[in-house]
C-alpha cells in the first residue's frame, strides 16, 4: 500500500492518492493541530500542494508494522518531502490502516515534523506512566497488559490478555465487586485484545479503540479526574448500544487499579482488576 502511495504521489495524482484513504479517514498534524478529515478533503490538500509545486516528491520509509488483527494494523515510519527550490521537510508518522474489500487503506494518520519531536508536549504524555508490562494480583485468572509507544509517539498501544488458571477458583456472580467486570458470567475462556490510544483534536479528548481477537470492537473517551482517568466505552456491532465506564487509578509508582461500572462490555474491554508493573519501558518516565 505504501509503495503504491509513494508512486501516486510522485506522479502528482491527487485522485489516486485520495483513493488510498477510507471515506472517513483523517490526518492530523501534531505540530499545528490541523486536521484533514475525509477522502475529499485529502484530495483537496494534495491538489493544492501540486498546484503550488508541480515538482514535489516524497520518500516513505516504513519502520514497523504491528498487526492488531487480520484487517487492522499500526504502521510507523518517516516521510521526506522534497520541493522544487531544493528545500525538504521530514516527518515521522503513525498510521492506523484497515483492510476493506481486500485492500489496505489509511484510516488515521498522526504526523509530526522531526524537529518538533524532542520538545513538543503532547496530550498523550499524561498517560506515559502506563508504559511497561503489568500483571494482575487477583485469584482464578491471569491478566496481563503490555503498553508501548508507536514509533512516532502518535499512539499508545496496549496489548491485553486474560487467561483462566489451570485450576481456577469459582468465578464470582455478576455484580460481585471483588473482581469487578473481569469476565462476563458466560465467558471464562482466554481473551486477547489490542487497544490503540490517540488524541482527537476535534473533540479535544484522548480516545481509544479496542479490538478483540474474536472480532468485536469498542471505542472510548478518556477524562481525567484528579489522579484517576475514567474511560467511557461504547460498544459497536453486536455490542451496539452497550456502554461502560472504566476508572484507572495509579497506586504508588508501580500499581494500577481498574474498576468498571458494569459488565455490559466485559468480553470486549481490557481486564478490570488490580495490576502490578513487572517491567518498565525505557521511556516509562518520559514526560
Amino acid at each position: 500500500m505504501f509503495a503504491a502511495y509513494l508512486r501516486d504521489f510522485n506522479r502528482r495524482d491527487p485522485f489516486a492518492l485520495a483513493a488510498h484513504w477510507t471515506d472517513g479517514g483523517e490526518s492530523v498534524d501534531l505540530a499545528s493541530g490541523e486536521v484533514t478529515a475525509g477522502r475529499a478533503a485529502v484530495r483537496d490538500v494534495f491538489t493544492a500542494l501540486f498546484a503550488a509545486d508541480a515538482d514535489a516528491t516524497i520518500d516513505v520509509e516504513v519502520a514497523s508494522v504491528r498487526p492488531v488483527r487480520h484487517d487492522v494494523a499500526v504502521v510507523d515510519g518517516e516521510t521526506k518531502l522534497s520541493f522544487a527550490d531544493g528545500s525538504t521537510s521530514a516527518s515521522r508518522f503513525s498510521a492506523v490502516v484497515v483492510k476493506q474489500d481486500g485492500r489496505w487503506m489509511m484510516e488515521s494518520l498522526r504526523e509530526s515534523p522531526q524537529a518538533a519531536l524532542a520538545v513538543q508536549q503532547r496530550p498523550l504524555d499524561e498517560l506515559a506512566w502506563l508504559l511497561g508490562a503489568w500483571e494482575d494480583v487477583g485469584e482464578g485468572l491471569t491478566a496481563s497488559t503490555q503498553c508501548f509507544w508507536s514509533a512516532g509517539r502518535g499512539f499508545l498501544v496496549r496489548s491485553h490478555a486474560v487467561r483462566p488458571e489451570s485450576t481456577p477458583e469459582p468465578l464470582p456472580a455478576a455484580g460481585d465487586r471483588s473482581i469487578p467486570g473481569l469476565l462476563p458470567a458466560d465467558d471464562s475462556g482466554p481473551r486477547e485484545l489490542t487497544e490503540i490510544i490517540g488524541w482527537d483534536p476535534d473533540r479535544q479528548a484522548i480516545r481509544s479503540w479496542v479490538f478483540t481477537s474474536a472480532g468485536r470492537f469498542a471505542e472510548g473517551t478518556w477524562t481525567k479526574q484528579g489522579d484517576s482517568w475514567t474511560v467511557r466505552f461504547e460498544g459497536h456491532g453486536s455490542d451496539e448500544g452497550a456502554s461502560c465506564d472504566c476508572t484507572l487509578t495509579r497506586v504508588g509508582v508501580d500499581g494500577l487499579e481498574i474498576r468498571c461500572s458494569s459488565d455490559a462490555l466485559a468480553a470486549v474491554l481490557p481486564p478490570a482488576c488490580a495490576f502490578t508493573r513487572t517491567a518498565r519501558s525505557h521511556a516509562a518516565d518520559a514526560p
